[in-house]
């Protein structure tokens, strides 16, 4: 007869346990790359929701207070004043136009920025809507860009935008939404200390220009912006970006806030000077 062997019920379990600790080191593996994998999805998704909304506002700001005809102040900031043709009330259909500091429909600050365009046909160009003004077509107008990031619930956290004509009063047309997941917007002036001073001497919100008797809209000479980006599956706990719930931000001179999930959350500022400003201080 030939002689059979085969394994002892010590090698079974022995190897059994080694089975476990494979299977164990595996899933421990998958668990910690799918950790990773989340985690810079949601990094990658706030850097370019802020490298897209920074540059795209960017781009609509630098135009603050331009007008052609240097003969014509146009303020850099939409806010009540008298001293500007047409007159800027911010009562009526303006009062969703003019900046504003945290007001209830906004998440954050409204944005908004004056500007003109020449009637001659190289004068044309977009608003931040993507509406065609100005040129040969349209004529010169007076327009304001107005940014604001949406709190309400169909269109929460997204930074929309909107134009308004002040030559007729109205909106120019419907709002866009620029990007989602943008959770504030925040926005500082940069104001010289007189009117002939070219460089900015403080940054203060646009409530201290509004509230001094002191200071206009000719005075601001900078626009400072802040945007707190939010990664996109904040409803989702098996997607789990951070391991503390309660976190606290402070973005420019806006209360700090407290949040309370597992989102991943970046701050983007950038500060633009207004050359259109700088360049006709004391004129």
């Amino acid at each position: 007869m030939n002689k059979q062997s085969g394994f002892t019920l010590i090698e079974l379990m022995i190897a059994g346990f080694i089975g476990v600790f494979i299977i164990m080191g595996l899933m421990n593996l998958f668990i910690t790359t799918n950790k990773s994998i989340t985690l810079s999805g949601a990094l990658s998704q706030n850097q370019e929701t802020g490298r897209f909304a920074m540059d795209y506002m960017t781009k609509f700001i630098r135009k603050a207070g331009y007008n052609k005809d240097l003969s014509k102040f146009t303020p850099p900031i939409f806010m009540p004043s008298v001293a500007t043709s047409p007159v800027i009330t911010c009562t009526g259909i303006q009062s969703d136009v003019c900046a504003d500091n945290n007001p209830a429909t906004s998440r954050g600050d409204r944005l908004a920025i004056p500007f003109s365009v020449g009637g001659n046909a190289e004068d044309e160009t977009r608003s931040c809507t993507g509406t065609i003004v100005g040129g040969a077509t349209n004529g010169p107008q007076n327009l304001v860009n107005v940014f604001w990031v949406s709190a309400a619930n169909d269109t929460l956290r997204e930074l929309r935008c909107r134009t308004f004509n002040r030559d007729t009063n109205e909106w120019l047309d419907p709002a866009v939404s620029i990007i989602n997941n943008v959770e504030r917007l925040e926005f500082q002036v940069g104001i010289a200390a007189n009117n002939d001073e070219k460089y900015v001497s403080r940054y203060v919100s646009i409530d201290t220009v509004n509230n001094d008797s002191a200071l206009d809209a000719s005075f601001i000479r900078a626009i400072r912006i802040s945007l707190l980006t939010t990664s996109q599956d904040e409803l989702d706990d098996n997607k789990i970006q951070s391991t503390v719930r309660e976190r606290k931000y402070g973005v420019l001179d806006a209360p700090i806030f407290t949040i309370n999930d597992t989102n991943l959350r970046n701050i983007y500022s950038n500060t633009i000077e207004l050359p259109n400003m700088i360049e006709s201080a004391g004129l």
